[in-house]
């Protein structure tokens, strides 16, 4: 009787053990399937506007190929504003119709790919921002509020966000006594502590509209390289 006890006991056991098994491979799986589908919404969410008219001014979008193993993940503001201030992270800033955007994704992830980040937070950020505009009296007005949470991202990031301007009919710049996350921005944490950024692409690109020079890819990628090593901690300090 003893023996048939025990050996209930084993087999119900290994059964637990092997449906264990089973969710601990069905949550990878899961994660693994998740990163997959990110990846590849991101691709089609770029290489969707390749060859596409921008209605607003008839110019092409630049077109863009993405790596279907790319590393990005859709996130949302609590995620990041949390990676900001307690953990380590690249996040990315910007939308797919955006043509700064377009020239600046595929070297941040050719730099991303070739320096072994698994992962890259992207909060698109087309409509969470607010609006302001000068009337016709001279006075600021918002004319669209942010979304639920942008007040706290800008909060977060107050030390490297630049102004929030507007121009005026003589096309002076006037401050709106705001900051603005501006696009694309790269935002580089680590522990909790912003450790380097880098806003737009490069100074000498004059027309977002035309696609990077091969040396203006090399600068932008070793300013992304530059900010990824202070990561992943795999620079050589002067002890090296």
């Amino acid at each position: 009787m003893k023996k048939v006890i025990i050996g209930i006991v084993v087999v119900v056991l290994i059964a637990i053990a092997i449906l264990g098994n089973i969710d601990l491979k069905k949550e990878d799986d899961d994660l693994e399937n998740t990163k997959v589908s990110d990846a590849l919404k991101f691709k089609n969410e770029y290489e969707k506007y390749n060859n596409v008219i921008n209605e607003n001014n008839q110019k092409k979008y630049p077109s863009v190929s993405i790596d279907k193993n790319n590393p990005i993940k859709y996130s949302n503001v609590d995620e990041i504003v949390d990676v900001i201030e307690n953990k380590t992270g690249i996040i990315y800033f910007g939308y797919p119709e955006c043509p700064w955007c377009r020239n600046a994704v595929p070297v941040l992830l050719n730099a991303a790919i070739s320096s072994g980040v698994g992962q890259i937070y992207y909060l698109n950020t087309k409509d969470i921002r607010n609006e302001m505009q000068i009337n016709d009296d001279g006075k600021i007005e918002e004319v669209k509020a942010g979304k639920d949470g942008y007040d706290k991202l800008l909060e977060a990031m107050d030390s490297i966000l630049e102004e929030y301007t507007l121009l005026d009919q003589d096309g002076n710049e006037v401050s709106t006594g705001t900051k603005r996350l501006y696009v694309p921005l790269v935002v580089f944490v680590k522990d909790g502590e912003i450790v380097g950024h880098h806003l737009d692409v490069v100074e000498s690109l004059e027309d977002p509209y035309t696609n990077l020079t091969g040396e203006q890819t090399e600068e932008l990628y070793n300013i992304y390289l530059d900010n990824i090593l202070k990561v992943t901690d795999t620079a050589c300090d002067e002890s090296c």
